[in-house]
């Protein structure tokens, strides 16, 4: 069995830019027309071959993007907190209209007419 990593590195977001890559998967054109007629060696090279750019590829603006992220975070988890808040007050709310005790509630009876 081979330990060889021949998967398509495609995620559907094919873009080329000037330097005739890819912006999804990292291929070159040539790489992305020819994949089924590539051999399993030269597929998994291609792959070794990404997964060795992403690794030494830093991006300054990720630290950035991560900020950014973590105060979209924040937000909502404030969000959330004040929707749990609300949702308690109107469970009170509900508590303090429930029935009594045992679940029964007493019936209004109406003579009914003939």
């Amino acid at each position: 069995m081979s330990t060889k990593d021949t998967r398509n590195p495609c995620i559907g977001a094919c873009r080329f830019g000037a330097d005739a890559e890819c912006r999804g998967c990292h291929r070159r054109k040539a790489e992305v027309k020819g994949w089924k007629r590539l051999s399993d060696g030269e597929k998994a090279a291609i792959n070794h071959r990404i997964q060795a750019q992403a690794a030494l590829e830093t991006k300054p603006s990720d630290g950035k993007r991560l900020r950014k992220l973590d105060r979209k975070i924040r937000k909502l988890e404030a969000k959330l907190s004040a929707l749990k808040a609300e949702r308690e007050a109107s469970a009170g709310a509900a508590l303090s209209r429930a029935p009594p005790e045992g679940g029964i509630v007493p019936l209004r009876s109406k003579t009914l007419r003939r």
